[in-house]
């Protein structure tokens, strides 16, 4: 562990885990620049950046051997790792934190957890509910930071949005905001909440390219490939299969119409509007420009 000076027994310790990740690591961006001391759990601690107030412990889910990065904290962020199995890997980290002595959970879920209930997100839900600790969940519309991260080639290299949503709409967030309600609740110690965090506009992916045609300066097409073609394109590209699958299951909910409600939560917690599509296209512009050689 890197420790840090100073007192750290003045307030309950933060545990971050993923903080290598995209919500993990805003997450932990955001407490260090509130002067917080915390935790971060990471699987290569090597990998992760140093930020003042930090410590880095390595971190795994599915080792119990990790485990002893949570002796001494009182209130955790949570996320499922996408691929894994929640009964082994997850819900066995959850028990060893409560008899660590963990008191509240901030757990990154999804929006409408509680009515699709196939989905990992709510098993987690559901054993934090029975489990006596004070939980809140995240419960996160579709990251725009998926078209800067996963989806990032697709808009760089091919001028395209590849993704089986249809005509669908999707009420996008900005990693930012979810991070800074976590924050809040982390910090202020928020007890049997759960935040439905959505952006201000529910857009469909036809306005979705014309937003990045728009901040790039180059047409940007929504091709609306089958959800058969989705999945067979992503494996060509060197997809898991598993994360294939889930990424299909998400835009599924785009084409049926099930992912376009908006919220004011974010706006209710943070006190300030969410981040709009067209500010964080800007904000992020760079990711998506091509250098000479692909120009050519």
């Amino acid at each position: 562990m890197n420790a840090v000076q100073g007192d750290v027994h003045t307030s309950p310790l933060i545990f971050v885990m993923g903080a290598t990740g995209n919500v993990g690591g805003e997450i932990a961006r955001q407490l260090s620049e509130t002067g917080t001391h915390f935790r971060t759990g990471v699987r290569q601690p090597e990998k992760a950046p140093p930020l003042p107030g930090a410590e880095i412990c390595r971190f795994d889910a599915g080792d119990p051997a990790s485990y002893g990065a949570l002796d001494g904290v009182q209130r955790m962020f949570v996320l499922w790792p996408p691929g894994t199995d929640v009964n082994r890997d997850v819900l066995p980290m959850l028990e060893a934190a409560r008899s660590r002595g963990v008191r509240q959970v901030v757990f990154l879920s999804i929006l409408g957890a509680e009515r699709i209930r196939v989905v990992p997100h709510r098993r987690v839900e559901q054993w934090l509910e029975a489990s006596g600790l004070d939980w809140v969940f995240l419960r996160a519309s579709y990251f725009m930071q998926n078209l800067s991260g996963v989806h990032r080639d697709d808009v760089r290299l091919r001028d395209e949005v590849f993704l089986p949503a249809g005509r669908g709409r999707t009420s996008f967030v900005d990693v930012r905001d979810v991070a800074a309600v976590a924050v809040r609740a982390l910090k202020e110690g928020h007890r049997s909440r759960a935040y439905d965090l959505t952006g201000a506009l529910a857009l469909n992916y036809e306005q979705v390219a014309d937003a990045l045609s728009v901040t790039l300066g180059r047409q940007i097409r929504y091709t609306n490939p089958s959800p058969l073609k989705f999945v067979r394109v992503s494996l060509e590209r060197g997809v898991a299969v598993a994360f294939a699958l889930f990424m299909l299951a998400e835009y599924t909910l785009a084409r049926v119409g099930l992912a376009g409600r908006v919220t004011r939560t974010v706006q209710e917690v943070l006190g300030r509007a969410p981040i709009s599509l067209r500010q964080f296209a800007e904000d992020h512009r760079a990711v998506w420009m091509k250098d000479e050689s692909e120009t050519t």
